[in-house]
């Protein structure tokens, strides 16, 4: 009674009942004439056969049954040269089977179809074996096998049609999935399917003649299911979607739907009136398409709301209309139960009894009927297995007497050759595997005179690297003295001898000129050895540099993450050349206006990260430039086996990220 069903035609493929009805919304002549031109049009045989097989089904949905089976004819005389058409063409040549009324045979060519299919990766492949899938899922359901139909939705369709990149076949498939759901009173499982093919659906921009009938489909059913579950607010917001289209197209017959929903959204809500009237123009609109599905589950609807309001005259002739047209036994059943409910209401209760016996004795012989067919089913089962048991049987003792002959015959031949190939056996093992053990102690050794050498010539680099590194510090250490220092002091001898000679007072820019050289002097010092580090830690030391390297033009963050510390004397120093060669570099080219450091310790291994907001560098052309100071960081991250990773974009800043080995 309360079952929904997918009325429109799954993507112009799935010809499947003459139960189901195509959903028409807009015109699609000028898409199928469009596909016709480029079909006429183009030169290529694969392109023509493929656009036929799809014509053929776009005018088997227009009831254009001639042309339907012209291009189908057309597709298969072109598709001998291409091995994807031929395999494709297994399942649309399929629908022969249906109209001969051999679903065996069509369930048979969908899975033959399918197994072709899966040699192929491209998305035309996909979205053929999902719509099989969804097709051999269908004639499952029609043998009452709803959880396979699940199963083959969930588990495979779903998958491979989000593969082939169709927004609206995997849209049609969730649908199909809520729809199972709907129907098994799961509304809450039902939401999450329906939002997903709500999401693709409207997230669709390929044209197909199916795709507007789908959308408005989409959000009926939603709205529906949204209702059940008393969302009014989003149901409405829905519907109000759906109609703003249809009201363009008051002849579609999705309006036989929406007006079930919107009856139903007044109905929950005991907006009797409103639900009558919607409910009244979806049967019109029903009656108007011959949509018996549609039109049985309106008139049920209609019937609960009049009899809430007590109208028992027409709730009873709504039932008696129901009986009456519904071509199903279990429907008919309920319909007798619901009948004598509104006798009981209207104090006839002889008519109540009368209906409620009917609806018991169809109860009973439905539960009988169940049971014999269980029993006969059984029976039969039963039969047809004793049966193949007593002919296995006697083939079984046949075919013992047969061999039994030639077994005595053979069996001492065959132990004579057994015995020598596993005399052969033995011996081959036993030479391949002495001379595997010779070749894996070959290469064992071989490897590790290779990883010793590689080991030398690493240390080897590192030291020369570091050498060289040492002596670039004291040229540079030379420099600083001579142009710092030297300069500073050469300048104080000259104005101590001028003020000799002419006997005069000391200047008082004297004292400022000795203060300079002392700090200069002591700045020397600092980057030679920092006091702060040898007496104070690595941690004090690394504040004293970020502050004295602040500036008004540059804040320099320091943040140091390590509780307790016992680090080794030169693991220390190579921690602060490090970050001092960093904060050099961050300032000198980086132009940053903030610097960030951070230390920071997990277990045996050390973290260092540097982060700046400047222009930034090609780290790829730097890398091949190597400049001294990338290059004193890299081998002093080497020597203390390190890992570093430099992240840069230019005019957006720089982050360097060190991993050192304690």
């Amino acid at each position: 009674m309360n079952k929904i069903h997918a009325l429109l035609f799954f993507l112009f493929f799935s010809v499947i009942s003459n139960s189901q009805v195509i959903l028409s919304l807009d015109d699609d002549t000028a898409y199928i004439d469009s596909i016709v031109k480029i079909t006429k049009n183009t030169k290529s045989d694969s392109v023509k056969s493929l656009n036929s097989f799809r014509l053929s089904k776009l005018f088997l949905m227009a009831q254009n049954a001639k042309s339907s089976k012209e291009y189908l004819e057309q597709a298969n005389r072109l598709k001998v040269k291409f091995p994807f058409l031929k395999d494709a063409s297994i399942f649309y040549n399929a629908s022969g089977f249906l109209a001969k009324g051999d679903m065996e045979g069509f369930e048979k060519a969908l899975l033959d179809a399918n197994s072709k299919l899966k040699r192929y990766r491209n998305k035309e492949a996909y979205k053929l074996r999902a719509v099989i899938l969804q097709n051999y899922g269908i004639m499952q359901q029609r043998k009452n096998n709803e959880n396979a139909y699940m199963k083959l939705l969930v588990n495979e369709a779903i998958p491979i049609a989000k593969k082939s990149g169709d927004y609206e076949l995997i849209s049609a498939l969730n649908k199909a999935v809520a729809i199972i759901f709907m129907n098994n009173s799961e509304r809450e499982k039902a939401s999450e399917y329906l939002g997903q093919a709500q999401k693709y659906i409207e997230n669709t921009s390929k044209k197909s003649p199916t795709l507007a009938e789908s959308k408005m489909e989409t959000y009926i059913i939603n709205a529906e299911n949204l209702v059940e579950l008393k969302h009014f607010y989003d149901a409405k917001e829905i519907l109000d979607k759906a109609y703003s289209t249809l009201e363009k197209y008051p002849e579609s017959n999705l309006n036989d739907s929406y007006f079930y929903s919107e009856g139903i959204y007044f109905a929950k809500q005991n907006k009797h009136k409103e639900a009558l009237v919607s409910f009244e123009k979806g049967i019109k609109s029903a009656e108007n398409h011959q949509n018996a599905i549609a039109l049985n589950r309106l008139k049920f609807a209609e019937y609960e709301v009049l009899f809430k309001l007590k109208n028992y005259d027409k709730a009873k002739s709504n039932l008696e209309y129901l009986i009456e047209k519904t071509p199903f036994i279990v429907d008919k059943k309920n319909y007798y139960k619901e009948l004598s409910k509104v006798y009981n209401a209207t104090k006839e209760f002889p008519k109540a009894y009368f209906y409620s016996n009917k609806y018991n004795v169809i109860n009973d012989s439905l539960n009988d009927a169940k049971l014999r067919s269980e029993i006969v089913e059984l029976e039969a089962k039963y039969k047809k297995a004793e049966s193949e048991r007593k002919i296995n049987l006697l083939q079984s003792e046949n075919e013992k007497a047969v061999l039994q002959g030639n077994n005595n015959r053979l069996n001492s031949m065959l132990f004579a050759v057994l015995s020598f190939l596993l005399f052969l056996t033995v011996l081959f093992l036993w030479i391949y595997s002495n001379y595997q053990k010779k070749l894996s102690f070959q290469k064992e050794l071989n490897h590790k005179q290779e990883l010793s050498a590689l080991e030398n010539q690493q240390k080897l680099s590192i030291s020369n690297a570091l050498i060289e590194g040492e002596e670039i510090e004291r040229k540079r250490i030379a420099r600083e003295l001579h142009d710092g220092l030297g300069s500073m002091l050469s300048g104080l001898k000259m104005h101590l001898n001028l003020a000799d000679r002419e006997n005069k007072e000391i200047n008082p820019n004297i004292n400022g000129m000795l203060n300079d050289s002392i700090k200069e002097l002591r700045n020397i010092s600092q980057n030679l050895m920092p006091e702060s580090l040898m007496k104070l830690g690595l941690e004090h030391a690394l504040k004293d540099l970020c502050a004295s390297h602040s500036t008004s033009e540059t804040t320099i963050d320091f943040q140091y993450l390590i509780k307790k510390s016992t680090f080794p004397q030169h693991f220390k120093i190579m921690i602060y050349r490090i970050i001092q060669e960093l904060l050099n570099n961050a300032l000198k080219y980086a132009k940053a206006s903030q610097i960030l450091i951070s230390c920071s310790q997990n277990k045996d291994v050390f973290y260092i990260t540097v982060e700046d907001n400047g222009i930034g560098f090609n780290v790829k052309h730097a890398e091949k430039r190597d400049g001294m100071g990338l290059r004193n960081i890299k081998n002093r991250v080497a020597f203390l086996n390190g890992k570093l990773e430099i992240d840069s974009i230019p005019n957006k800043g720089t982050s360097t990220y060190i991993e050192l080995k304690i």
